[in-house]
């Protein structure tokens, strides 16, 4: 061979990997990890029993969930009933176990509720108040709304005028229709009157109006109202 004369390169193409390399490489692996089980049996067996006992405990969980809230459901249906044939008392009494029983659920919520209106309406406002106060519903469900509305009225009826006023205007910032925050407004304007807030209730009478149409004839009512309170402060 001459001088002249090269020896041909492999072309980066021709470099290719020998698939026998690849094989044992694959080999090899399946190798260490057959030795890293067998090594850690015991390992691996106590991840396979937790990761069955963590599905059997979310199934046992789901299930009981499901239990009680139609479990709630059907006992709160039969106070309900109690509520219509006017056995008030009793049903207070079924209401109270009903609310620790299957506290956390919607019905529990709803009992809450209930329970409230049932004081507030036979005149125990102080019994009211504990009970709507202590649940310390928030204003993300209608229930709560309700139960911060009936909150508002114990105030109201208790005498307990800045309470009323600032539970009345929770109410209707919180509230999503129509009709709740102009009652919430009209409570928290009474509120003010009792307080000889004049000014405070007729901004909160006027901001009423401001969410009337033109031709509602409730306007006249509340325009009236404003009249009248406005000749108070002079």
């Amino acid at each position: 061979m001459s001088k002249n004369t090269r020896r041909p390169t492999d072309s980066p193409n021709e470099q290719a990997v020998d698939p026998l390399a690849r094989e044992d490489r694959f080999l090899v692996s399946v190798v260490n990890l057959s030795a890293w089980i067998r090594k850690n049996r015991d390992l691996a067996m106590i991840g396979s029993i937790c990761c069955v006992l963590g599905i059997l405990a979310l199934m046992y969980y789901w299930n009981f969930k499901t239990d009680q809230v139609n479990q709630a459901a059907t006992r709160l249906q039969a106070i309900h009933e109690t509520v219509s044939i006017s056995a008030l008392e009793d049903a207070k009494s079924q209401l109270s176990t009903f609310i620790d029983r299957f506290s956390g659920t919607d019905q529990a919520t709803e009992a809450v509720v209930l329970l409230g209106r049932l004081h507030l309406e036979a005149g125990d406002f102080l019994v009211a108040i504990s009970v709507l106060e202590g649940a310390n519903l928030s204003m993300d469900t209608p229930s709560g709304v309700q139960a911060n509305s009936l909150l508002a009225r114990a105030f109201e009826s208790q005498g307990r005028w800045p309470d009323a006023e600032t539970q009345y205007l929770k109410v209707a910032s919180g509230s999503e229709l129509e009709f709740e925050v102009r009652e919430a407004l009209e409570g928290a304007a009474r509120a003010r009157v009792r307080q000889r807030d004049f000014g405070g209730a007729v901004a909160l009478y006027e901001q009423i109006l401001e969410g009337l149409e033109d031709v509602d004839p409730r306007k006249g009512s509340y325009s009236a109202r404003i009249a009248e309170i406005s000749g108070s402060v002079n």
